[in-house]
Parts: structure tokens; C-alpha cells; sequence
């Protein structure tokens, strides 16, 4: 073998022993990052789902998927179904307002609602949870209402129906009993919410209003909202909100609307300010 060749010879396992360094170095690194994504996995905790509204779809999803509940049957009232689950009649309406956002049920005729089919009901299941995931933050629950709560409150003073007004005027007339009593009348005050999206005759609006408010709850108490007689106040603005959808006053109502939720923006922490 002459000198060139072994110098061929060489290079040729530099050449060898360089890849198998950079094999080496690379296997090194993927197993460095997958020790990291371990860690990483291992450091992630489940997600635990706790909204009653949710329990209660599940609840009647499972019943409609076991053939419990078939096309034409009748859910037992608000009432009774919030006396079963221990939770209130607001929780039970949010349920139920999923429900039938879904097709899953709807109103009878004579009150109450029905079962509307027995099909797809894994399915809304499913979208009814993955709804949940959405746990919005102040700022952006409030944002949302303003848009949507304004309109619905013009959309409620052009199609609001006799029954819808009278639900309207019960809702008031139950802040107004909480009041004089000296309670917050938290879950009165975001039913008639519910009731003028009800009275807009928008089944969308409806339900993301539906799906907002049932999220105000915690926000209510976290941040004191009802102090300084806010609740007063927010009782004399849904008296004014009502008396212009009676009105049919359609720019009023959004007006009457869009001032009685302006001064929910100021709870909005500093640090969530944009």
C-alpha cells in the first residue's frame, strides 16, 4: 500500500468516525428532549371538568343514549329536576337551554319540554363539552355580552309576544322581591338576561347569552359586583330595559342595554385592562 492510499485510508475513516460522532451527538440530543418531554408530561395534571350545567346534560344524554328517554317524552319540570340535582333552578335552565340549542329537546305546546330524538345524542355530548372548555375571563365575558345583550334587547322589542312580556315582568318582579329582602338576587338579575335573549326569538343568541351569564355567577360574587346597592340600581335599569321593549321602542331598549351593562366594565381587574 503506498502513501496515497493510506492516506485515502484515513480519510476515509475520519470521514467514518466524524458520522458516527454526529450520530451519536444527534441520538444524545432526542434523547435528552425525550427525557425533557417526560418530565414534561409527567409535570401535566387532569383536567377536571366541575359545571353542573354539563353534569345535568350529560346526565340526560345518558338517559336519552340507554333508550330511558325516547322521541315525545316529557322532562320533568325545572322545579323537580333542581330539587333531584340539589343545584338551582338557573343552573337547571342553562342545562336545558343547551339541550334544546342542540335539538335534543324542545318546548311542548302546553309548557315543559320534550324530547325532540334519541339520535346524535353521543354527539351533542360531546360539542356541549367542548363547549365547557371555554372558561372566558372577565374582560372578554363582558366584551361579548355588550355586543350580544344590545342587540338581543332590540331584537326582544321587536318580537317579544304577550307570554314573553309576562315572563319579563316575573323576572323583574322576583329581583324585586330579593331586594326588599336585602339579598344580592344574583340569579334573578341574570335570569331576565336570559329572558329578554328568550323574547329575541334568536335560539343562537339565546344560548351563547345563555352560556355567558352562567359564567357571571362566579364573577358576581368574586368581585363583590352587588356592593353599594348595585343590586338597587340593577333592578331600576331592568325595570327601564322592560318598559321599552313593552314600548317596542327598539333603540331605547339597546340604549337602556347598553348603559345597564357599561358599569359592569369597571370590576374589570387592572391587570386584565388592554
Amino acid at each position: 500500500m503506498n502513501i496515497s492510499d493510506k492516506f485515502v485510508l484515513i480519510a476515509f475513516f475520519c470521514k467514518r468516525l466524524c458520522i458516527a460522532l454526529v450520530d451519536q451527538l444527534m441520538v444524545n440530543q432526542i434523547l435528552q428532549k425525550t427525557h425533557m418531554s417526560s418530565e414534561l408530561i409527567s409535570s401535566l395534571k387532569e383536567i377536571v371538568l366541575e359545571v353542573p350545567a354539563d353534569r345535568i346534560v350529560d346526565q340526560v344524554n345518558e338517559l336519552i343514549s340507554s333508550g330511558q328517554l325516547k322521541a315525545g317524552d316529557k322532562i320533568p319540570s325545572e322545579r323537580l329536576l333542581s330539587e333531584k340535582f340539589k343545584v338551582s333552578r338557573f343552573v337547571v335552565r342553562d342545562a336545558l337551554s343547551q339541550l334544546e340549542f342542540y335539538g335534543v329537546l324542545k318546548k311542548a305546546p302546553h309548557g315543559g319540554r320534550v324530547v325532540v330524538s334519541s339520535e346524535d345524542s353521543a354527539f351533542m355530548t360531546m360539542i356541549a363539552n367542548g363547549l365547557s372548555l371555554v372558561k372566558p375571563d372577565y374582560q372578554s365575558l363582558m366584551e361579548t355580552r355588550n355586543v350580544l345583550e344590545i342587540e338581543s334587547a332590540g331584537l326582544a322589542a321587536e318580537r317579544a309576544t304577550a307570554e314573553d312580556i309576562q315572563a319579563l315582568e316575573g323576572a323583574v318582579k322576583q329581583l324585586e322581591g330579593k331586594v326588599s329582602q336585602g339579598e344580592a338576587g344574583l340569579e334573578e338579575d341574570l335570569l331576565f338576561h336570559i329572558q329578554v335573549a328568550e323574547a329575541s326569538k334568536n335560539n343562537v343568541l339565546k344560548y351563547l347569552i345563555s352560556y355567558m351569564v352562567s359564567h357571571m355567577m362566579t364573577y358576581t360574587r368574586e368581585y363583590d359586583i352587588c356592593r353599594d346597592a348595585r343590586n338597587l340600581k340593577a333592578l331600576n335599569e331592568h325595570v327601564l330595559i322592560l318598559k321599552h321593549i313593552k314600548a317596542r321602542d327598539v333603540e331605547k331598549s339597546r340604549q337602556s342595554m347598553r348603559d345597564h351593562l357599561s358599569s359592569l366594565f369597571d370590576f374589570i381587574p387592572e391587570n386584565y385592562r388592554s
